[in-house]
């Protein structure tokens, strides 16, 4: 195995309960947690900047969004340095290139061009994205950060409007050099779209809400400084040899790679990924220390390095009264009942897809019977978590 270095991820598993109960077959849940290093700051002077600013100028932006994506793309314009290379570009129902590229030699001219916008009409939030993308790859320099950045709410519209088509979009780029940066603006954005576009750009995703935090995003976006820890991510999940041929339930919503293996985002500084397993153990003697999974995660390092770290997981078996009075962890319990709660939405949202609207609602109907049932505890979890993973 690859010689990990300090910048490794660290794989905790979590059994919802610490042992086995001897002589009677038993449901093992597991909370695998990826937690990603911290990213180094950039050393020297920042590499030079091959940028398009996309803005969203359509109706649901209308107000404070909008003023706050003029107001960032002009402070973003205003930090460039003369041999940064930039293309500014509006979308609507349609995209409109405010400025060609060009080199920042006239900053306060650039910012004049965006001036005159006004908000109204659909929202092609993908066409704006992709037609950033083709001006960004047109000057491609492995030298630059080759970088999107998006300001938007994230509520698309017209064209490609799902995850599902969008995603594999913006990976693509992502494997030619060009990453997608996002901020978030208003009370509704699309954290769920903004961020996963970024995470799949390896670039940095920020709701910002209030202007005086906009240089120093900046700041750190232009330095280089993306909190994107590895990519390439996949995990294998396997039960111990001993046990025979079990199958492991995979609760999260993840794609396989063409081994088998899950397919997992890019892991972020500062950003824990969870996956949450579970298997049928089989009856194991009293008194023993059952090897019960071995779970492998690999990885391509800000390095370029494949790597890979085997974590195994093995419990004591107790007697049946003993096995009892073994408490349960409250974070694999409220985390398994998150990724139960989580399938109705993603059927839901596959209905949409389909345009199956009567299926979509029959689907959320039986979510909000699910979430009354739902402890306190799990969504405050869920939904700090997801507001936590999204401000910058």
């Amino acid at each position: 195995m690859t010689e990990l270095p300090l910048s490794a991820p660290r794989l905790d598993l979590l059994p919802r309960r610490a042992a086995l109960p001897a002589g009677q077959d038993s449901d093992l849940t597991v909370l695998v947690r990826i937690l990603p290093a911290e990213v180094p700051a950039p050393q020297g002077p920042r590499p030079p900047l091959n940028l398009a600013l996309v803005i969203d100028r359509s109706g649901s932006m209308a107000g404070l969004p909008f003023n706050m994506a003029v107001q960032a793309a002009q402070v973003g314009l205003r930090m460039l340095e003369p041999h940064d290379r930039v293309t500014v570009l509006a979308f609507a129902q349609t995209v409109e290139q405010l400025l060609p590229p060009q080199f920042a030699t006239d900053r306060e001219a650039l910012c004049r061009q965006v001036d005159g916008l006004s908000a109204g009409g659909q929202t092609a939030l993908y066409a704006g994205w992709l037609d950033g993308a083709i001006a960004v790859a047109q000057h491609l320099d492995p030298r630059a950060i080759n970088r999107v950045l998006l300001l938007s709410d994230g509520r698309a519209n017209v064209g490609k409007c799902s995850l599902q088509a969008i995603l594999p979009d913006v990976a693509g780029l992502t494997q030619r050099g060009v990453s997608t940066s996002a901020i978030g603006l208003g009370p509704h954005d699309d954290e769920d779209l903004l961020g996963a576009m970024a995470a799949a750009g390896d670039g940095n995703f920020g709701h910002i809400e209030d202007p005086a935090a906009l240089p120093s995003y900046f700041e750190a976006e232009f330095s280089g400084l993306a909190r994107t820890a590895a990519q390439a991510v996949s995990l294998g999940a396997e039960p111990h040899p001993a046990l025979g041929p079990l199958r492991v339930e995979v609760h999260n919503d993840l794609k396989r790679t063409p081994r088998g293996r899950l397919r997992l985002p890019n892991l972020l500084a500062g950003q824990p990924t969870e996956v949450v397993l579970s298997l049928r153990v089989p009856a194991q003697p009293l008194g023993a220390d059952a090897g019960v999974l071995r779970v492998r995660l690999a990885w391509t390092g800000r390095d370029g390095i494949r790597r890979r770290v085997w974590t195994p997981l093995a419990l004591p078996v107790l007697a049946p009264e003993a096995y009892a009075s073994v408490p349960e962890n409250a974070e694999v319990r409220l985390a398994l009942e998150v990724q139960r709660n989580a399938q109705p939405k993603r059927e839901a949202a596959r209905r949409l897809d389909q345009g199956d609207l009567r299926g979509a609602q029959a689907t959320l109907r039986e979510l909000e019977d699910l979430e009354q049932h739902l402890p306190r505890e799990a969504g405050l979890t869920r939904q700090h978590d997801h507001r936590s993973r999204s401000k910058s």
